[in-house]
């Protein structure tokens, strides 16, 4: 944790022991017409976000279409695939993909499919 989530999260913490000193909500029908309360519940949920927080590497914007596009399926395969009534969770499992990089795999190469009765899919 670094020094400036440390102190907010100092921040955060003071303001909730204020709060908590002033109430004297003993049941759950106090806590819930409780001004107090509500702000330290609404404290809470900030304190949760900032500690929850993923430290994400910063990635390349297009890293989804950058994946994508390294994937060996072409439409005409993708298309063959579909019409043999295969799902894209079961075309991911073919090329050893998720279902995730089929999926921005059809949004990079702007395919549209949508269901028509039972197993059989039109695709555009």
């Amino acid at each position: 944790m670094n020094a400036k989530m440390l102190e907010k999260r100092r921040e955060i913490l003071k303001k909730i022991n204020v709060l908590s000193d002033k109430c004297n909500c003993q049941t759950a029908t106090e806590f819930q017409n409780c001004p107090n309360c509500k702000q330290i519940a609404k404290h809470g949920q900030k304190l949760l976000s900032l500690v929850n927080k993923r430290n994400t590497k910063i990635l390349d914007e297009n890293y989804a279409a950058i994946k994508s596009s390294n994937l060996p399926l072409t439409k005409e395969k993708y298309i063959e695939l579909k019409r043999e009534s295969n799902t894209d969770q079961q075309i991911a499992m073919m090329f050893n993909v998720t279902p995730g990089t089929i999926m921005n795999w059809k949004k990079l190469n702007n395919i549209k499919t949508e269901r028509l009765k039972g197993r059989r899919y039109n695709v555009r």
